[in-house]
């Protein structure tokens, strides 16, 4: 706030003024200008206040002419001035500046009065900040290396210790650098809503996850006491879920992400610094009332009237198999979304998955996944976990500080937004959060270097995590922290902040916010076209605008969700969405428990099996699911030591009656087991078995008339691996596969 006793005229100056006006005459006076000292400000939040000015000249109409910074005019565009260290507005003789960097700014304006100008100071302190938050790209992106590419200690690790020579050494790090990576603007514009004075007040989020340390310095003032739940089985105190593990805990660091409290002098922010948290260890104690519980059922210790925005929860199933739908899920998923928050509903966000180029750490995979990495396509589907195909998660991929794909994050036609989340915080920027307190544990501590084997290592290559680093002597805080599980958190961040700004907004209004909202990274993302047969099959069409005009891509749902535009778009959202209304399972064949369908899906021919569903029900469409039945008797979970290449080659595209294609399953993916059914275990014969994919890219679309269904097979050669495990590798499907049941179910308005 500006110290209105700092805003003084001399008594000189009243009096020349006072005695010219008295004398009568016509002669115009020159303004004058006092200097102004702005004494309190916080980074990233917007300051206002007024020129002190002043004219004798009854109708002189006053204007600042001139912004001068370290003796240069700098030049406005439409009343906004970029200075060294922030954004300063000017309408008439009122003031607005905004905090990027964490210095004083010293400038010297100039009033005029059209023929007579004075000049004065303007003085606004070094904001109060965090000193981690200048790498905090995700909030803020000025092109900052967030504590990696050391390349310099990099070199001269591998000279000293892996004995390359100085042109291996440049030649090895060349390779593994991306020149586009440290890309300024690639943000949230979490600054945007923190301009608005938006900064998460109001919103509760839980953090479902390993832990949450309660006691951690950057995170305390914002954890609520006595809320959180330690879920694991004999835990002496029931509402301290903080972790004992040496090694990190990622509850900890997910919930820094979140709400990591702002402007205290510690760490670095969270995106919702004023949010309020809550820790639930469920990952230690994963049982079915568990599960319930950390949706907020009763017994939860959540009301259903308090403002409990978001549960995070960045964790899931990495298998090669497509997993059979499940209606437990779904009903516990439901709960949180239409009976907290009296009635609006609480989002749940869901990372995506972190297997993009490979299924999770399952490495006896071999080089399944090869086929697809080389042309561009994942792995695994995010469709094949069934968290993340029910109406009620939202899907998060993750995106680089250039904006683009990152190299882990799994892709599917689910995925509703994307949000940034880095590489390994060595050749290119992670996320820097908080981690466990001290260097006695945590991912910056002494047992997760002697883990590693070589502190040398550490040291060179993610020196920040390695002790002793001078920005994290007591080791609290982290700088590799990345995958969906931080893509997830930042953009539970966003919508504490949506809920922030509005909190009457229904989870599905919040919603239609962030599909309205995010940008679109990566405008030029290539579609991936694949020769099947005779014909072709485009297995990744990059981003597609449907019929509503709203465009979306596998890898990155609507886009990149910013908080600035969300948040506005938040205090200004009126038009409440109608009821939500879901339509009854359409099925036919197998799926409507009638006779299964025989349509063949014939070997390498991109006509497939071709399946039409009419819908009736007049929707417009907020998500629709698909369920199917594809057979094939050479897929069995006992089939060692080859396996049919009849999962990997099959592939789904979906066209809605207004013409949108969405592409379900792109083929190349690891489907090397049979469909699994947690309860019975595996549909052996079946690639998919009661098995339900969720496309969010006919958003806005009306749902009524004929829906299209093409399930193909995109390939007629056997597959090798590099595995010792299974040396023949897979073989071609010998039989068709069949599509026995299609089912479509919409939701919407």
């Amino acid at each position: 706030m500006l110290k209105t006793n700092q805003y003084r005229i001399s008594g000189l100056a009243v009096a020349v003024a006072l005695s010219v006006t008295a004398c009568g005459g016509s002669k115009n006076i020159a303004p004058e200008a006092f200097n102004v000292v702005v004494s309190s400000a916080q980074s990233w939040k917007q300051v206002e206040g007024s020129f002190t000015v002043s004219d004798v000249n009854p109708g002189d109409t006053l204007r600042i002419s001139t912004i001068r910074e370290n003796g240069s005019i700098v030049t406005p565009r439409q009343g906004v001035y970029t200075l060294a260290n922030g954004v300063l507005t000017i309408q008439g003789t009122t003031f607005s500046f905004l905090p990027l960097q964490d210095q004083a700014t010293d400038i010297h304006y100039t009033v005029t009065d059209g023929s007579l100008s004075a000049s004065a100071n303007l003085k606004i302190a070094a904001p109060t900040s965090d000193p981690l938050a200048y790498q905090q790209w995700h909030l803020n992106n000025t092109g900052q290396k967030a504590f990696s590419l050391n390349l310099e200690t990099i070199k001269a690790f591998l000279i000293a210790e892996a004995n390359f020579s100085e042109a291996q050494a440049d030649s090895w790090i060349n390779a593994r650098v991306d020149p586009t990576i440290l890309a300024p603007g690639e943000d949230m514009n979490v600054v945007g809503a923190f301009q608005q004075n938006v900064t998460g007040a109001g919103s509760i989020a839980v953090v479902v996850d390993s832990g949450l340390e309660l006691a951690h310095e950057d995170l305390s003032a914002n954890i609520m006491p006595n809320r959180s739940l330690n879920m694991a089985t004999g835990a002496l105190n029931v509402t301290d879920p903080t972790s004992t593990n040496a090694l990190g805990d990622h509850g900890t660091s997910v919930a820094g992400l979140i709400a990591a409290e702002g402007w205290n002098g510690m760490g670095g922010r969270g995106v919702a610094p004023d949010a309020k948290l809550i820790g639930m260890n469920y990952l230690n104690a994963q049982t079915d009332l568990n599960a319930a519980l950390s949706h907020g059922i009763p017994g939860s210790g959540i009301t259903e009237s308090e403002p409990l925005t978001v549960f995070n929860r960045s964790y899931g199933i990495s298998y090669p198999a497509i997993i059979s739908y499940d209606f437990f899920e779904e009903a516990v998923q439901e709960f949180s979304a239409t009976q907290l928050r009296s009635g609006l509903g609480a989002v749940n966000t869901k990372s995506s998955g972190n297997s993009f180029r490979r299924p999770g750490n399952n490495s006896w995979t071999g080089s399944i996944c090869s086929a697809a990495n080389q042309l561009g396509l994942t792995c695994l589907n995010g469709n094949f976990e069934p968290s993340q195909n029910t109406p009620f998660y939202f899907s998060v991929a993750a995106v680089n500080s250039n904006g683009k794909h990152t190299s882990y994050s799994t892709a599917g036609a689910n995925v509703l937004v994307s949000a940034p989340a880095g590489e390994y915080g060595d050749f290119a920027p992670a996320m820097v959060t908080t981690d466990q307190m001290t260097c006695l544990r945590g991912y910056s501590s002494f047992p997760s270097v002697d883990a590693g084997g070589w502190p040398e290592f550490d040291a060179a290559f993610t020196p920040f995590n390695s002790p002793g680093h001078p920005e994290n002597a007591s080791c609290n805080y982290t700088s590799t922290f990345n995958g969906t599980s931080s893509a997830a958190p930042n953009a539970a961040g966003v919508i504490a902040l949506i809920h922030s700004a509005n909190p009457n907004l229904s989870y599905r209004e919040i919603k239609d916010i962030l599909v309205k909202t995010s940008t679109q990274v990566d405008p030029d993302n290539e579609a991936v076209v694949l020769t099947v047969g005779e014909g072709e099959f485009i297995a990744h069409p990059g981003w597609v605008e449907n019929a509503a005009g709203y465009s979306h891509n596998n890898l990155y749902g609507f886009g990149r969700v910013n908080a600035g535009a969300a948040v506005a778009l938040a205090k200004t959202y009126h038009s409440e969405l109608p009821a939500q209304i879901f339509s009854d399972w359409v099925a036919v064949g197998s799926q409507a428990g009638e006779a299964a369908l025989t349509l063949a899906v014939a070997d390498n021919d991109a006509t497939g099996a071709v399946q039409t569903i009419e819908v009736l029900e007049d929707i417009t469409i907020e998500g629709v699911q698909f369920a199917f039945d594809v057979a094939n008797a050479e897929l069995r979970s006992d089939s060692f030591p080859s396996q049919t290449t009849a999962g990997i080659d099959l592939a789904i595209e979906v066209t809605s009656p207004n013409g949108t294609s969405s592409v379900l399953l792109s083929s190349k993916q690891a489907i090397a087991d049979p469909s699994l059914d947690f309860a019975s275990g595996y549909n052996e014969g079946y690639i998919l078995k009661n098995s339900v994919f969720l496309s969010n890219a006919f958003y806005g679309e009306p749902a009524k008339g004929l829906w299209t269904i093409r399930v193909i097979d995109t390939n007629a050669a056997d597959y090798a691996v590099t595995n010792s495990v299974w040396p023949e590798g897979y073989k071609n499907n010998v039989q068709s596969s069949v599509l026995e049941g299609v089912a479509i179910r919409v939701f919407g308005h």
